[in-house]
């Protein structure tokens, strides 16, 4: 049977396409994950809304039937099309003509490139199966941050669990002892420099979603990257909320809240992507 498959998937651009599909795909459930999981896990779900009993967050995921955001409407199977249905309704609810959200658009589309990579990258193995496990996660972690400011420990912890198993059955480039130093270091860090500016300024620098995820991170690319993460992070989220400030004629306010699991996720996925370059970091 794994010949079979082996075969079916042995020309790389014909992989990467499937893998590509099956990406968009998941991707378009990831957007009901990122959509639903903060309502259900902050008590507030659209069954709970519609006068049903609460239910675990997990159930949330599949039922009821996905609506529009907007105006609640039943959202159909022509409108539910990967990448295509946003494409081709310009980005507009075909009830009553609402903007949606360019973020559907973009999570399929880094979903489905995000398994491509991970196929081409590894072919039709295990290692394909955890960095495309590895992505979606991610892909969901950077978008509920970015909307609630809030990490959910059940992805973060799937994370950092994929990463030390990985690492245990020889599917990382990483030893299993180097993996829990990662992981060690990438929460240690973070809590240390916020507690040294807890004393300063007598509050939170970090929020403690941000401790796991570097944790997390660092279950995947070992102690060595936690540094190089976490500055390069800093980098993107001070370009980030300047390119805001310039964009809306913002003046600088320290007191701006700024959700900095995105931009640890977008450092960890570089270094992930090229890990060749903490040899050049580091030299």
């Amino acid at each position: 049977m794994a010949e079979h498959f082996n075969l079916f998937f042995k020309t790389s651009a014909v992989g990467a396409f499937y893998f590509l599909l099956l990406g968009l795909i998941v991707g378009s459930f990831l957007n009901v994950v990122i959509w639903r999981m903060p309502k259900a896990l902050f008590g507030v779900s659209e069954s709970t809304a519609q006068g049903e009993s609460e239910a675990s967050p997990w159930r949330c995921l599949f039922h009821p039937p996905s609506t529009t955001p907007c105006c609640g409407q039943t959202i159909s199977w022509r409108d539910n099309i990967p990448l295509f249905s946003w494409l081709r309704l310009k980005g507009k609810c075909r009830a009553c003509g609402h903007n949606i959200s360019p973020r559907y658009l973009m999570v399929e589309l880094f979903t489905g490139l995000a398994f491509a990579w991970s196929y081409v990258q590894f072919g039709f193995s295990f290692q394909t199966v955890l960095y495309s496990v590895l992505f979606a996660l991610l892909i969901i972690l950077f978008y509920i941050d970015l909307e609630t400011y809030y990490l959910p420990d059940c992805f973060t912890y799937s994370v950092l669990w994929l990463g030390l198993l990985g690492s245990a059955f020889d599917l990382l480039p990483l030893a299993p002892v180097d993996a829990i130093l990662g992981a060690a270091v990438g929460y240690l860090l973070p809590w240390l420099i916020n507690f040294l500016y807890w004393l300063w300024r007598g509050r939170d620098g970090f929020g403690g979603g941000d401790f796991k995820l570097l944790g997390a991170l660092g279950a995947w690319l070992g102690a060595i990257t936690i540094m190089p993460i976490l500055g390069l992070a800093t980098v993107l989220a001070l370009m980030g909320v300047g390119l805001q400030m310039l964009l809306n004629r913002e003046r600088w306010n320290p007191e701006r809240m700024l959700p900095f699991g995105p931009f640890l996720i977008l450092a960890g996925v570089i270094f992930l992507l090229a890990p060749n370059l903490i040899q050049y970091i580091i030299i």
